[in-house]
């Protein structure tokens, strides 16, 4: 029988029930293994996912669109900073994707609608074809708001620091933020000054709350995020909060160098946005694979070796069955990185998605909710 102590966390209920539940149906719920009963009465049920209405598909610029979704009555709502599950059918096939909420929980309260500002990835399988194949009126469904990347009770000045895409958390908290009692600095990178997102939108916000100042960096023209950076724009950062979301060689290099600023790490938190997938030509690329529940790591090999496999030899038993991309049992959580689809030949969207650890390959730093 296959192991169920490790099975992908995704909201289901654990412990012995989820066993129970998992040898009788081969599912982590019953309501899973009855969707396609109840789809003969309501086509549209997915168990565990609420439905949500396409109100409308925004262009934010050539690479970027945003959903305007207006979820059903299950949704239980969100705190700014979290992501969800959307999902949705292409060819007959469910897939599904996660992505930060860029609206304010506010709008939500009012208008019963959320917002998922989407970055087109090209080598992308499903991001590409959501930007064509979503309009207004089109039926998609959601999973509940999680994530851990929300600003803690504290009423101390916060620096946010964020990178292209990066920026779709900080919008959200930025909406909450009118009443905030302390200062509040916003750098937002981007690579020219035509890509930051939501412009406009930020600087009305500083105009609006005196104590938020948004600076709005052209890494063409002013380089990366340095100490030059933080000492004329936000010279105080050692007494604040600091929140990062970005690509993952921004995160990397902004908290080594926040370190070596004398920084406590108790006052940085990140989340990373993932690294887009770009001049990916080898498989199984240097890095480390990382096994977040479970506390372990793992050094890429130099070796082609599969997820699985490398979870297995770091003494963890996830949930497997054919070990060839037919069963789906070994499906978990890519929290960030890419990696590579040895049965498809496809490279991973960035940040969080459902990936086969059988048939999966790592390309650079990976990290993996089992």
């Amino acid at each position: 029988m296959a192991n169920v102590q490790n099975l992908p966390d995704n909201g289901n209920p654990s412990g012995l029930w989820a066993s129970f539940v998992y040898a009788v149906a081969r599912t982590t719920t019953f309501a899973d293994y009855f969707e396609p009963l109840i789809q003969l009465v309501k086509p549209s049920f997915v168990a565990g996912k609420i439905p949500a209405r396409v109100v409308q598909v925004r262009h934010e610029n050539d690479h970027v669109f945003s959903l305007i979704l207006k979820p059903g009555r299950g949704f239980k709502g969100f705190t700014a900073g979290q992501y969800v599950e959307l999902c949705v059918e292409r060819d007959g096939r469910r897939f599904s994707r996660y992505f930060s909420i860029s609206s304010g929980v506010q709008q939500f309260r009012q208008q019963g609608t959320i917002e998922l500002s989407i970055r087109v990835q090209e080598k992308g399988h499903i991001t590409p074809w959501l930007r064509m194949a979503l309009t207004t009126g089109a039926k998609v469904h959601l999973g509940h708001a999680q994530g851990e990347f929300v600003l803690k009770a504290s009423d101390k000045p916060l620096l946010m620091l964020a990178g292209g895409s990066g920026i779709t958390p900080f919008r959200s908290m930025l909406a909450g933020l009118q009443d905030y009692p302390a200062a509040v600095t916003l750098l937002y990178y981007a690579q020219d000054a035509s890509a930051h997102l939501f412009k406009r939108e930020l600087l009305a916000r500083q105009a609006d709350m005196p104590h938020v100042r948004v600076v709005l960096v052209d890494t063409s023209l002013e380089g990366f995020f340095s100490q030059q950076h933080l000492d004329v724009y936000c010279p105080d950062y050692a007494a604040r909060d600091i929140y990062i979301c970005g690509p993952s060689a921004m995160i990397t290099h902004s908290r080594q160098l926040l370190a070596e600023l004398g920084v406590a790490q108790g006052n940085i938190h990140f989340e990373f946005f993932g690294p887009a997938p770009l001049q990916l030509d080898g498989i199984a690329t240097a890095g480390v694979t990382e096994f977040r529940r479970s506390g372990k790591q793992s050094i890429n090999p130099e070796q082609q070796q599969t997820l699985l496999d490398m979870a297995e030899n770091a003494g963890l038993k996830p949930a497997s069955g054919c070990r060839m991309g037919v069963c789906y049992q070994c499906i978990c959580k890519k929290e960030s990185g890419v990696v590579l689809n040895t049965k498809t030949g496809q490279y991973s969207d960035t940040g969080a998605q459902d990936v086969q650890m059988c048939v999966s390959v790592p390309v650079g730093d990976v990290v993996l909710d089992i």
